[in-house]
């Protein structure tokens, strides 16, 4: 094999561990951020205190960050491929 070859295997490789990287985190992620927006405590949706609200935000992230985990992946193999 050339060095074309090795560097498309390479590639795939690291986008399917990107991948089921993100798949593998998004179940423990999704719960975590369930249980933290409905805790009444926090109140996200009534909140005027712009700390909570920024707090509130970084939880509402978390699903940005699989997201773009999976698009990563995504166009690592696509790129490959």
């Amino acid at each position: 094999m050339n060095k074309r070859g090795f560097a498309l295997i390479y590639g795939l490789m690291l986008g399917v561990v990107v991948l089921v990287l993100a798949l593998g985190l998004a179940p423990s992620m999704k719960v975590t951020v369930d249980e933290t927006m409905n805790d009444p405590l926090l109140n996200c949706s009534t909140t005027d205190n712009a700390q909570l609200k920024a707090v509130c935000t970084s939880i509402d992230l978390n699903n940005l960050f699989i997201v773009l985990l999976i698009g990563i992946g995504g166009l690592i193999i696509i790129r490959m491929a």
